[in-house]
């Protein structure tokens, strides 16, 4: 198992500016775990005590509201760390984490990853532009979302899926591999359920993408660039 979790660690950027000492040492503390669709990993202020690397399978993150509802906030896909936010300074989750699929992942204790990181100028780097591209990200799919109307909003959410989550299947077809219901592609675009199907019900209508089983294909890629 040591060198399958070995390998595991090495997909991910921040290990691979880790001299191999001190990746052996993480492994020391390296926690290979399966988990069920809909199990909950953490959630929203809980101590934030592990660090989690998503091997296999989708996580959803969702934050809370002021008024207790909660609010889809963001999709992984395999090969994503989580949580990054807060790191060296938080001491709970500002957010739940809930298993969409069934899932691989590794998890480490946050104290042990926090300190080899702040040992090595390198790694720590690494980890600082980790973070910095996903706020950019954030950024520009909140500025996406909220500068176009909601009937627009769908067809942003989709372009962002398709970079976010999609695997081609052909020189003309990408696949949102993880599950999504239209609950949750309204949460996400800031709309409602009956905008949400409406405007699918026209892009199926227009042979622009397929719904089964709630799995997305799209057909017309080109469609949803933005």
């Amino acid at each position: 198992m040591s060198s399958v979790l070995k390998h595991s660690l090495r997909h991910f950027p921040v290990f691979r500016a880790l001299p191999k000492q001190q990746v052996q040492e993480i492994m020391a503390y390296a926690f290979f775990r399966t988990y069920h669709r809909g199990q909950i990993l953490f959630m929203e202020g809980d101590p934030r005590d592990r660090i989690y690397f998503l091997l296999k399978g989708y996580v959803r993150l969702v934050s809370t509201n002021d008024d207790g509802s909660s609010q889809l906030f963001l999709y992984l896909k395999p090969y994503s760390m989580f949580p990054y936010v807060g790191l060296f300074q938080d001491k709970q989750y500002r957010f739940s984490a809930e298993t969409v699929t069934d899932v691989e992942l590794i998890y480490l204790p946050m104290d042990k990853f926090e300190r080899i990181i702040q040992d090595h100028p390198a790694a720590l780097i690494q980890l600082i532009r980790i973070m910095g591209d996903k706020m950019h990200e954030h950024e520009i799919r909140i500025q996406k979302l909220i500068q176009v109307h909601a009937t627009d909003r769908v067809r942003q959410l989709i372009s962002l899926l398709i970079k976010d989550l999609g695997e081609k299947m052909g020189a003309s077809t990408i696949r949102i591999p993880c599950p999504l219901t239209t609950t949750d592609l309204a949460r996400m675009a800031g709309t409602s359920r009956e905008t949400v199907s409406h405007a699918l019900q026209e892009y199926k209508a227009a042979g622009k993408l397929e719904v089964k089983s709630r799995i997305i294909t799209i057909t017309d890629p080109a469609f949803f660039q933005t």
